[in-house]
């Protein structure tokens, strides 16, 4: 039996023809709201794909036809999604008088002296907690606050949005390295850390590969993980942590002229980069902001010049091997 009726299918679908989740992938709605997954794959699988059909054409769809649980699975995204987007209409207007209240996330950030002005675009989340985010306007730290601040009881919170304010509103230190340049403790935020979170948005598949592309010794188990990269897909996996490497060594502007200092004085890069504490992580940091820190060439190990081959008694003898 159907869960949700036809009413409150019109319903929902007359809000989201508004609502700036529209065009959204289903697929990152879905994984957002920590329940189960939008199981039609495609890139046009978008509430806008739906809303224009009444129940009874919904339900006569290819993608939905005889399988009324699809149809509520459909409606329960839409619905938890708009309780993201009624209630938050006025937050980001709100920011000055929801920092004088008591917000427990702000109290986290002054005590651990992370900046609240840091950019959102540095915090590594998922695509869908980014979209939740930029919707409301909130591009800071300071901002998911008092987003968080404003929040009705009532919404259905999930994924690392929660996450994130759960490590937040109780000081989770650990949790906090997650998703910021946080190191545990110590204060303030760090570049080398915000580096290593840079190569952490690609998937760790496509971290593993990129690392042994570039020669670096890994665990074995990480070995089952490893896929090879053809020319092009290294290419733009490189263009998409360079992205985020320039915009990390962009904000923290101070640290990296300190880093280079130290490095032209002789400190080895891959030294610097020891707090990421993932080897995938730093060899492809180390690869790919070598240049920016004025960093000479590694030399890693499949680039290493080879060992003299040792003779035997008469070559010694004779000077020759």
């Amino acid at each position: 039996m159907p869960k949700f009726t036809a009413k409150e299918w019109d319903e929902v679908r007359k809000k989201f023809r508004t609502s700036i989740m529209a065009d959204t992938s289903l697929h990152s709605l879905a994984q957002n709201l920590e329940g189960d997954a939008w199981p039609v794959p495609g890139d046009e699988e978008k509430p806008s794909k739906y809303i224009d059909f009444t129940y009874d054409e919904l339900l006569m769809l290819p993608e939905i036809a005889g399988q009324s649980a699809r149809a509520d699975l459909l409606v329960g995204i839409l619905k938890e999604t708009l309780a993201f987007d009624d209630p938050f209409g006025d937050m980001v207007e709100q920011v000055e008088e929801s920092a004088a209240k008591e917000n427990p996330i702000l109290k986290t950030l002054a005590r651990l002296e992370i900046p609240p002005a840091f950019p959102l675009q540095l915090v590594n989340l998922s695509e869908g907690t980014r979209i939740v985010c930029a919707s409301e306007g909130v591009k800071t730290l300071g901002e998911f606050a008092n987003l968080a601040q404003q929040m009705s009881t009532r919404v259905v919170i999930g994924g690392d949005f929660r996450s994130l304010l759960n490590a937040l509103t109780h000081g989770d230190e650990a949790g906090i390295g997650e998703f910021l340049p946080f190191r545990r403790g110590a204060l303030g935020l760090h570049l080398p850390e915000a580096l290593g979170l840079a190569v952490a948005e690609l998937s760790r598949a496509d971290q593993v590969a990129l690392a042994l592309a570039y020669g670096a010794k890994l665990p074995p188990a990480q070995a089952p993980v490893a896929q090879k990269l053809d020319s092009a897909r290294r290419e733009a996996l490189e263009r998409q942590v360079k992205l985020r490497l320039d915009a990390a060594i962009a904000w923290f502007k101070d640290q990296h002229t300190a880093a280079c200092a130290q490095i032209k004085q002789g400190q080895a890069f891959e030294r610097y980069l020891v707090p990421i504490n993932d080897p995938a992580r730093e060899a492809i940091a180390a690869h790919l902001a070598r240049a920016a820190f004025g960093a000479g060439e590694s030399k890693l190990p499949s680039e290493a010049a080879p060992e003299p081959k040792k003779g035997g008694f008469f070559a010694r003898l004779f000077g020759r091997g």
